[in-house]
């Protein structure tokens, strides 16, 4: 998956963030986006019951999707998440245990940055891509800033990323984006949800 995932974001550019959400949950949307054509998407550890949210989205999407594993804050994380399914991890910060466990483990890896030397340090640690976190207060133009004197790092956007962020972003040369509550909102609406989904497909072409 490590070799896999770049390629991947770049092609898919719409990553979806599930946090909180109950397992069952997580499958009902993932349904309807899956539908809408979406095909990346992460469950953040901490909250609701994440392992088993993972494990019941690669049992059933495994072979075509690969599921996440985000805010993975320890090496054991990374062990419990790749157990579970998981085949890439996304963290807030960069950790170099973190990065290690996940490359033994054969796991892509997508470490969270902000200044160009956290990003130039998770380089250097091997990360597939680096996420520049939380990019909604500072908007799209910080990555052309980034971009200019790094413009071979892959770059996932988060944080308060909505369709039209996600269009400035991907304008800028991001790889992808990562996309939460600005695309779930009220999950008892699936065609709200519908809509939000083909809103951000069409951002990313």
């Amino acid at each position: 998956m490590a070799n896999d995932l770049l390629s991947r974001v770049l092609e898919h550019r719409a990553m979806v963030i599930y946090r909180g959400q109950p397992a069952g949950q997580c499958l009902e949307l993932t349904e309807l986006l899956h539908e809408e054509g979406i095909r990346l998407f992460e469950v953040t550890l901490g909250r609701g019951e994440p392992f088993a949210a993972i494990t019941a989205l690669a049992e059933k999407y495994g072979h075509e999707i690969p599921i996440g594993a985000g805010t993975v804050m320890t090496a054991d994380d990374v062990s419990r998440a790749a157990d579970a399914g998981a085949r890439f991890i996304v963290c807030p910060h960069v950790d170099e245990a973190v990065i290690e466990r996940a490359k033994a483990l054969g796991l892509g890896v997508v470490p969270g940055a902000f200044t160009p030397t956290e990003i130039v340090h998770a380089t250097r640690l091997g990360a597939d891509l680096v996420k520049v976190f939380p990019i909604g207060p500072v908007g799209a133009g910080y990555l052309r800033q980034l971009k200019g004197p790094l413009p071979d790092v892959p770059l996932l956007a988060t944080g308060g990323v909505g369709a039209d962020l996600a269009r400035e972003c991907l304008a800028e040369g991001c790889a992808g984006v990562g996309v939460g509550v600005q695309l779930l909102g009220d999950p008892a609406a699936p065609d709200a949800l519908r809509a939000e989904a083909r809103r951000l497909l069409a951002a990313t072409r």
